[in-house]
């Protein structure tokens, strides 16, 4: 089975925006000490998927384009953490944290770190601020996606376990930031607290697709949400839907937030990933990085432009540069709410949603990719090198009909390295930047 993208044709609901500003957790500084507890169309058009069936152009990503995914659900009323107006903690009230190592970070270690990289609901969520060397006010911020602060907490170098200082942290239902502050300054890459939660069940329909009157499998909801209620495929397979399974955190994931560096043959590209979108679609990248599982693999798959002229996908991932390759396992599709754009990733796969692996494809447009959301996962989206993407978008076409170029561009590896530091009131998601460089055709 090849994994493609579409051509034209495990987990997290939407955080919605609140209509008011979100109020600040005020922390008693006695809480913070260590001890605390509390298969693919075969044209270019085809889908993004995995294979050499899918075809440059289609409707979807195949393995040589993008097709593994089911689509995103409809948002669901998000949990926003409950707070109450800061006060600043006196440094005579603050906790005996001080009595912890106060062990200044080595050369290289972050100021903030976890020690618990997994924990069980109830936590602890520990970390320790390694923060000697910084002079003035430090504190800790809890930020969402979108930039707003949930909490904000006074605090001295030691360790500490952040569920006691925010219990709230409990009811979160997708990744927030935790970024030490120094005054006003972010200091250091901030961490990434993700609690652990199986995506609802995905909704499926078959369909016909326009493109060559072939069947496939079209993602039309997820546990008892449909994507578009009007759908008349989607109203008539709605009745026979089963109860969906209650969304349970099993704990929390805590670590260091990273980005990814493409080290290509035609230049760099650095990806800021989306644990918020896709927590285990990122978890998965991350873990084939770090194992320099894409070292070394090409861009198999190039289609600069859909049938109806609009930039399409670039495609890689695949270790035997076939479109066929896999890691080995099928990654669930989760519902990924980050709309395609230029410089979005997505997983390809199958027509199996549950069919992704290792084959990423990296959107050229917003236009000629917008079919493939809620289809796809996205699970991150490029902050720089953008003249690299338009690089291997323009390299020339050998195989027209799968999109495999004459001499496909390489990824050499991909280094994970510290996230940038953020500030409350930006988001976590990098500004687009247009297209420097006509496609080839």
């Amino acid at each position: 089975m090849r994994h493609g993208c579409p051509g034209p044709c495990l987990l997290l609901a939407l955080l919605t925006a609140c209509s008011t500003e979100p109020e600040i957790v005020t922390v008693d500084s006695q809480a913070a000490t260590a001890g605390s507890t509390s298969t693919a169309p075969s044209r270019l058009e085809a889908p993004v998927a995995k294979g050499r069936s899918a075809a440059v152009g289609g409707d979807g990503p195949a393995r040589e384009s993008m097709t593994r995914g089911r689509a995103a659900p409809a948002p669901e009323p998000a949990t926003t953490i409950q707070a109450k107006p800061t006060v600043a903690v006196p440094a005579d009230a603050r906790p005996e944290v001080a009595a912890a190592p106060e062990a200044t970070a080595p050369p290289g270690e972050e100021p903030l770190r976890t020690n618990t990289p997994w924990c069980r609901p109830q936590g602890p969520v520990s970390v320790t601020v390694s923060g000697k060397a910084l002079a003035g006010p430090l504190s800790l911020v809890v930020i969402d996606r979108d930039g707003r602060a949930l909490a904000d907490l006074s605090v001295i170098p030691g360790e500490m376990n952040l569920l006691a200082l925010v219990p709230s942290l409990r009811d979160i239902d997708r990744t927030v930031w935790v970024q030490l502050m120094q005054g006003e300054t972010p200091v250091g890459a901030p961490l990434w607290i993700t609690p652990m939660r199986a995506p609802p069940a995905v909704r499926t329909v078959t369909s016909i697709r326009a493109s060559n009157q072939q069947p496939y499998t079209r993602v039309v909801g997820w546990g008892d949400r449909a994507l578009d209620p009007a759908d008349p495929e989607t109203a008539q397979a709605m009745p026979a839907w089963r109860p969906p399974d209650a969304v349970v955190t099993g704990g929390f994931r805590v670590t260091l937030a990273r980005d990814a560096l493409l080290h290509t043959s035609l230049g760099d590209m650095r990806v800021v990933l989306a644990p918020d979108a896709a927590p285990a679609t990122v978890e998965n990248f991350l873990r084939l990085a770090q194992a320099g599982y894409y070292d070394g693999t090409s861009f198999h798959r190039v289609v600069p432009l859909d049938r109806e002229g609009r930039p399409f996908v670039v495609q890689g991932g695949d270790p035997t540069g076939t479109g066929d390759g896999g890691p080995g396992w099928n990654l669930g599709l989760e519902p990924s709410d980050l709309r395609h754009d230029r410089g979005v990733l997505g997983m390809a796969r199958g027509d199996d949603p549950d069919s992704a692996g290792s084959q990423f494809y990296v959107s050229l447009s917003r236009e000629g990719t917008a079919r493939l959301d809620g289809q796809y996962c996205t699970f991150g989206c490029l902050a720089d090198g953008w003249s690299t993407l338009d690089a291997i978008a323009a390299t020339p076409i050998g195989d027209a009909s799968t999109g495999r170029p004459k001499e496909p561009p390489v990824l050499d590896r991909v280094e994970l390295v510290p996230a940038a530091p953020r500030k409350p009131g930006a988001s976590a998601r990098p500004a687009i930047s247009p297209s420097s460089a006509a496609p080839a055709p």
